[in-house]
């Protein structure tokens, strides 16, 4: 199943698209210091959590569950990208 993007929209115009996890810990990162009310916005609504629960990111999801400010949840992204990869490259025997 291809997951369609998140928009962040502001006004109804779109200022930026995610389609993975790591696009969003690079848009969100880019809307704190473009467009940090429309970053919060998103966040307090519950758009990026749902979104998360659609393209299947429960974890992520549920840790961003409640949380309204940029940093927390670009710190929580950041982290969870951090620790994919961490476990990817494990997986793929390139830590040891």
């Amino acid at each position: 199943m291809k997951v369609q993007p998140f928009y962040f929209t502001s006004y109804n115009n779109v200022i930026g698209v995610a389609g993975s996890i790591r696009e969003l810990d690079l848009e969100m990162k880019r809307q704190s210091r473009e467009d940090r009310a429309c970053l919060e916005y998103h966040l307090a609504s519950g758009n990026i959590v749902r979104w998360l629960e659609y393209a299947g990111e429960p974890e992520l999801a549920n840790d961003l569950r409640g949380v309204s400010g940029a940093d927390e949840a670009i710190l929580l992204v950041e982290k969870y990208v951090a620790r994919a990869v961490m476990l990817h490259r494990m997986r793929r025997g390139r830590m040891r």
